[in-house]
């Protein structure tokens, strides 16, 4: 009889313990009404395992904020490759439009002004001054195969999680990045966030090409 109790006492107490997790889940569904917040975010990639030249860097970096719903002018360049050769260090600098709460967006200052960062992006404010529906996407990066990341993007993916996801509307649900410095894993380490991205509207799907 004891037994019995408390095995029940441990089923009560593990579907107590998934009732915030099954809330969050709710509310991540629920559509956000967001607007773009601007920003630029600078860091130095430094690789003890994998070199890059800096138009595949920007490339890879440019797709990943894509795939978190950055804005399509969003821009990405690195800086510090000799010659445009495989380089180990090297500073990367991010002039984004990613999607905020509109709710959030009154405290999203930046200390650049927006005026010169949407004379970088190539953006007029109205264009980002508006508001839209969005949702929060959970994405798997490393499963992604527009993306298709690869084992030696480890300390790339370690930067932007360092570095850039903090300063975005991502959160992170599960993180195995682990990189070991000189030494190449055989997998691609796993990283899933939560992202808000623009919904995507029916007349948005209706102006698509068709192939």
């Amino acid at each position: 009889m004891r037994a019995s109790m408390s095995r029940a006492r441990g089923l009560v107490i593990a579907v107590a313990s998934m009732l915030p997790l099954a809330g969050w889940a709710a509310d991540a569904s629920a559509p956000v009404q967001a607007t773009w917040k601007t920003q630029e975010i600078r860091y130095s990639y430094t690789g003890f395992t994998t070199a890059y030249d800096c138009d595949a860097a920007e490339d890879r970096i440019r797709a990943i904020l894509r795939a978190l719903g950055a804005h399509q002018q969003t821009r990405v360049s690195a800086q510090g490759c000799t010659l445009n050769r495989p380089s180990r260090n090297f500073f990367v600098t991010i002039t984004a439009a990613t999607p905020v709460p509109v709710a959030d967006a009154a405290t999203a200052a930046t200390p650049t002004s927006r005026d010169e960062l949407l004379k970088r992006l190539g953006v007029q404010a109205k264009q980002l001054d508006e508001t839209f529906p969005a949702e929060w996407k959970t994405v798997r990066l490393d499963k992604d195969r527009k993306l298709d990341l690869q084992p030696g993007d480890c300390e790339l993916m370690e930067g932007l999680r360092d570095h850039v996801l903090p300063k975005l509307s991502v959160k992170v649900v599960a993180d195995d990045v682990q990189c070991i410095p000189r030494q190449l894993s055989i997998q691609t380490p796993e990283l899933t966030v939560s992202a808000l991205v623009p919904t995507k509207t029916p007349d948005a799907a209706a102006d698509k090409p068709k192939s």
